[in-house]
Formats: C-alpha cells, sequence, structure tokens
C-alpha cells in the first residue's frame, strides 16, 4: 500500500472519530438547541502538511461523509471542503505549517467562512429567518469556541497517527529570507 493511500485512510478514521465525537457532543447539547460544527478541523491539516494529490481525496471523501451524515444535497459539502482546501492549500508556503497554532487558526478561519456559506444557503428555509439568525450566531460561537479547544488535539493525533502508520508528511524546510 502505497505512502499516499496509508494517509488517505488513516486521516479517514480520525476524521470519522471526530465526526462521531461532534454528533455525540451534538446529541448531550440538543437539549440547549445549540449544534456544534468543525469543518475546519477537518480540511486544516491536510491542507497544511499533505501534498496536493492525497489532501484533495481526502477533503472531498470527508466532504462526502458530511453530507451524507448532514442530509445536505449530493457533493455540497465536498466541493465546499474541496475548495477550502485549495485556498489553504495554497497560502501555505506563507505559512509555518507544522505549528500547532497556525493549524487551530486556519481551522477556525475555515469554520467561519464554511460557516457563513452554508448558513446563508438555508437561511431561508428557516420558519422564522429572524429568530434563525439568533440561533446561527450561537450556534457559531459555540462551533469556534469547540474548534479552538479540540484543535490542539485533533491536530496532534492525526500527526501521531501519520507516525504510527509509518506515513508522516514530508517534513518542510523554513527558509530565512
Amino acid at each position: 500500500m502505497s505512502r499516499s493511500t496509508r494517509q488517505i485512510l488513516v486521516l479517514l478514521l480520525c476524521t470519522g472519530g471526530l465526526i462521531t465525537l461532534l454528533g455525540q457532543l451534538n446529541h448531550s447539547l440538543s437539549g440547549f438547541a445549540i449544534t456544534l460544527s468543525a469543518p475546519g478541523l477537518l480540511v486544516a491539516f491536510a491542507a497544511l502538511r499533505l501534498s496536493l494529490k492525497p489532501g484533495l481525496i481526502l477533503s472531498l471523501l470527508t466532504g462526502l461523509w458530511l453530507g451524507a451524515v448532514s442530509g445536505s444535497p449530493f457533493g455540497f459539502h465536498a466541493f465546499l471542503l474541496g475548495l477550502a482546501f485549495c485556498m489553504l492549500h495554497h497560502v501555505r508556503t506563507r505559512l509555518p505549517r507544522e505549528a500547532i497554532l497556525v493549524g487551530v487558526v486556519a481551522a477556525i478561519f475555515i469554520n467561519l467562512a464554511l460557516f457563513i456559506v452554508v448558513a446563508s444557503t438555508r437561511i431561508n428555509t428557516l420558519p422564522d429567518p429572524a429568530s434563525g439568525a439568533l440561533r446561527l450566531l450561537v450556534d457559531l460561537v459555540a462551533s469556534q469556541v469547540a474548534t479552538a479547544l479540540l484543535g490542539p488535539w485533533f491536530l496532534a493525533l492525526q500527526a501521531r497517527t501519520l507516525d504510527l502508520v509509518g506515513a508522516p508528511p514530508p517534513a518542510t524546510l523554513h527558509r530565512l529570507a
């Protein structure tokens, strides 16, 4: 099995674990009408550390998985996660991409952008868009806090898991210019 295939499979397992954990947290918070989402965490590691092909495949598969869980139109989340991956992958040469803080901040910004896009496409389906907007704001704040708290753990989990299966991402050399 090739290195990139191992990376994709292992990171898909990690992604499945995070999606399951968030599902359980959402179930526990359902009495408060709060929903957590952290798609930024699902894209950040791949965009910052993996090469283009395995990272994009991972992002698209993760998007399809999220779409199946959320009941959104087929390919909607795959398109959004693929687009977010490509955008972050394009600017990653300007970032110290091994730093956990950079990964968490990137995940928070991706989370924000994707939340706004998804919310803007679904705001008209709510019975009362005004009260729905307040609920979306609460969900956004809760999701950003959850991303900030779970981010260091999840990024470290992905890096350590890849090390354990012998498929670590390629090391980067930082040039001082």
